[in-house]
């Protein structure tokens, strides 16, 4: 008996690569949605948005896990969808205090997001097996008085001191590899209101670390914005527009 042949078409997916606000993504708790399910949402139809958060992780673990994010392809099949673009977004527990059990100082951190940035282009593939878009986000800022009364109070926990400056420092490297990588890059920290004081961007945060629903509107409108301005053809096309990722099969007036 012949095999049988079965045709069918393989929907791109965004990756997602990241630490807890990114495995928060989809929201959790008291957070009704995040930036990844608004992602989701935007790209509906047209790509599937692979969630792969890891919370706690800093970019050394990240480094570990990433071969298991990235699956491998075989000479005749795939065992993952071809990819629209990715985002990498660690730094908040890196940029620890050194007291913190994840903190990473600033060179090693540099040096671990390269290496990631290297391993995705040489492993993430397009449909089109050309370079995968890389979209960087710089750690967001942190109010540090806050998180440490969540630690210690609301969810008691062994303190992991957090600084402001610290996150802004690390999300500066980000912004520099960004531009030597050729990668697009989501300046949370700035997007957030990092320099006005945590009386503006501690409204942002559920816990001084992780983002509220406006926080996190905040974060993927910005990410839109720089896909639009860097990557203008993986946008969703819209009626009018020449490029764009199209919805996928016809729309149920055209059948009937």
């Amino acid at each position: 008996m012949g095999r049988l042949s079965l045709s069918f078409r393989v929907r791109p997916s965004i990756l997602l690569f990241g630490d807890s606000i990114t495995e928060y993504g989809f929201g959790i708790e008291e957070v009704r949605f995040g930036w990844a399910s608004l992602l989701s949402s935007l790209y509906s139809r047209r790509a599937d948005v692979l969630n792969r958060g890891f919370s706690g992780y800093n970019t050394k673990h990240a480094i570990d896990v990433l071969p298991s994010v990235l699956g491998h392809v075989n000479k005749d099949d795939t065992v993952r969808p071809p990819f629209l673009f990715c985002t990498v977004f660690f730094g908040a527990n890196d940029c620890s205090l050194p007291t913190a059990r994840q903190y990473l100082d600033i060179e090693s951190y540099d040096s671990n997001v390269r290496k990631i940035v290297s391993e995705i282009q040489s492993h993430g593939r397009t449909n089109t097996n050309e370079k995968l878009p890389i979209v960087l986000i710089t750690p967001p800022p942190v109010a540090a008085k806050a998180w440490d009364h969540y630690c210690t109070v609301i969810a008691p926990r062994p303190l992991s001191p957090r600084s402001n400056e610290n996150a802004k420092k690390y999300g500066e490297r980000v912004i520099n590899i960004a531009k030597e990588m050729d990668c697009a890059v989501v300046n949370a920290f700035d997007l957030l209101g990092g320099d006005e004081g945590e009386e503006k961007f501690g409204k942002y945060m559920t816990d001084g670390l992780h983002l509220n629903e406006e926080g996190n509107t905040i974060l993927y409108q910005g990410l839109v914005d720089v896909i639009g301005k860097k990557y203008p053809h993986l946008l969703p096309k819209q009626d009018g527009m020449k490029e764009g990722v199209p919805l996928e099969e016809k729309l149920w007036s055209e059948l009937c």
